[in-house]
């Protein structure tokens, strides 16, 4: 008889952890004060109509103007023991096709090559997930995707034909990308399509997704070593079949660094990295202005 109180408090002390377990990474608001960037882990604002170009540069105004969710090396399932062991951090825009994802990895050791297609997971990879209607089931449906982006896509040559993995068919999903490697770390810019056979997700001011953003370091060729989660939800490693542990991504209809009357606006470091879009000649170096060029 007295093996049972013994129990139910196990089972109950189980369960305050698990609804006490969290983490609190970093948000930075958009740089032109538009958008607060949503919630840590659990919702991100993503603005359009923002386009961007697939070079894994990270230098378009979007990605200069979104707000950026840091995933610190504490965060998550199975950290890391220092940020240059392991950190993301990510941001999202979206124009009338495709949904853009930006990911900046921390690595100190980047190791590609051990586990292709579906066990990419084993090696250092990004995880985009996607639950298109928003219907936060327990199991997968048509509309859900785990999307495995791993390292060894650095420096390929055709964004349209990556290597992926994931599951829920994440690999078939059209994704494309452009991975390059930097000097801490590496960078991935990918592009989900808002349609193909698996979902049609209509742009509209305050439309939510279910979306979150996993990173798996492997730092030694074996299996992964470190798993950083943003979903506050996902306190299990559960999203690769569930997703009622996904966090949110809401749609804002917001254009990136344009003031009120239609003008570009920026300073003149983002003018130097859009030198093919400026037509006069900028002579005070240095200072920020802030410019307005006519578009």
């Amino acid at each position: 008889m007295r093996k049972i109180p013994i129990i139910v408090s196990i089972l109950y002390f189980a369960a305050v952890f698990v609804t006490v377990v969290s983490w609190a990474g970093e948000v930075a608001p958009s740089k032109d004060g538009k958008l607060s960037g949503g919630k840590f882990g659990e919702v991100y604002q993503c603005a359009f109509p923002n386009t961007v170009e697939l070079d894994g540069k990270l230098n378009d105004f979007a990605w200069q103007y979104a707000p950026w969710h840091t995933i610190e090396n504490d965060d998550g399932t199975v950290p890391a023991p220092n940020a240059k062991d392991a950190t993301i951090a990510f941001a999202a825009v979206a124009d009338n096709q495709w949904l853009y994802v930006a990911l900046k990895v921390t690595d100190d050791k980047i190791v590609t090559g051990e586990e292709p297609g579906a066990s990419a997971w084993k090696d250092d990879s990004v995880e985009v997930y996607i639950d298109a209607n928003h219907g936060e089931t327990a199991t997968f449906e048509k509309d859900d995707a785990q999307i495995t982006i791993p390292a060894n896509n650095i420096n390929l040559k055709n964004i349209e034909k990556p290597e992926l993995g994931g599951t829920g068919d994440g690999a078939t999903t059209g994704t494309q990308v452009a991975v390059v490697e930097t000097d801490d770390g590496w960078i991935v810019e990918s592009a989900i399509p808002l349609k193909n056979d698996k979902w049609n997700i209509k742009l509209a001011n305050g439309t939510i997704i279910g979306f979150n953003i996993h990173f798996n370091d492997d730092d030694d060729g074996g299996d992964r070593d470190h798993k950083l989660i943003w979903s506050l939800k996902d306190v299990d490693d559960q999203s690769w079949q569930n997703t009622t542990r996904f966090a949110n991504l809401e749609f804002v209809n917001v254009q990136l660094a344009v003031n009120s009357n239609g003008k570009l606006t920026a300073i003149w470091g983002d003018i130097k990295r859009y030198q093919k879009i400026v037509e006069e000649t900028i002579t005070n170096r240095g200072q920020k202005l802030p410019l307005e060029l006519g578009i």
